[in-house]
């Protein structure tokens, strides 16, 4: 999956259940941080682990529930975005790296047809397999771009909302900005 879907799906889900925007912008980048693994050559591996998505922030997580409790709404959201990142990698991850590179993987796929009569059809693919070098990613993928076309389609439906929530975003980040100048 691109970085801009590992941002958007999991800010909007956020967003989607009235958590506070700011807090959740702000540490947003933290759903792509798994990712910088492929500067080791360890793609899906180093970062992807459950070491570094899952304990690490589940430790941080605790800490901070019984030494600095102010840490913990930042620290709730740090696990879920690194988390977040993993399950939509699910098509391919080692997850127990590094004590084995082997990659546990989870595709389903659900078919809807309409010719002939309706039918649903749902296939699920999971197992493990050796580990392969995942390379580089773009930017945007096919599915980034389909959700940044909708986007734009919904943005040019709804004019009114669209130009409150950018504006409300704008005053987001300069209240952001605002308040690390000082």
């Amino acid at each position: 999956m691109d970085p801009l879907l590992h941002i958007l799906l999991p800010v909007l889900f956020l967003l989607a259940i009235r958590m506070d925007p700011k807090m959740v912008l702000l540490y947003s980048p933290f759903a792509i941080l798994p990712d910088f693994d492929a500067l080791f050559g360890l793609h899906r591996a180093a970062f992807h682990s459950f070491i570094v998505a899952i304990l690490i922030p589940l430790v941080l997580v605790a800490y901070s529930k019984y030494k600095r409790p102010e840490w913990l709404a930042a620290s709730t959201l740090i696990l879920f975005f690194l988390a977040s990142h993993i399950v939509l990698d699910l098509g391919g991850v080692a997850f127990l790296w590094p004590f084995t590179t082997d990659m546990f993987y989870f595709d389903p796929e659900v078919t809807f047809k309409i010719q002939g009569g309706i039918a649903f059809d749902f296939n699920l693919d999971y197992g493990v397999r050796p580990f392969v070098e995942m390379g580089t990613t773009d930017f945007v993928s096919e599915y980034g771009f389909a959700a940044m076309f909708l986007g734009v389609l919904l943005a040019v439906v709804f004019r009114k909302e669209a130009k409150a929530a950018i504006l409300s975003g704008l005053r987001i980040v300069k209240g952001f900005l605002y308040r690390y100048q000082e």
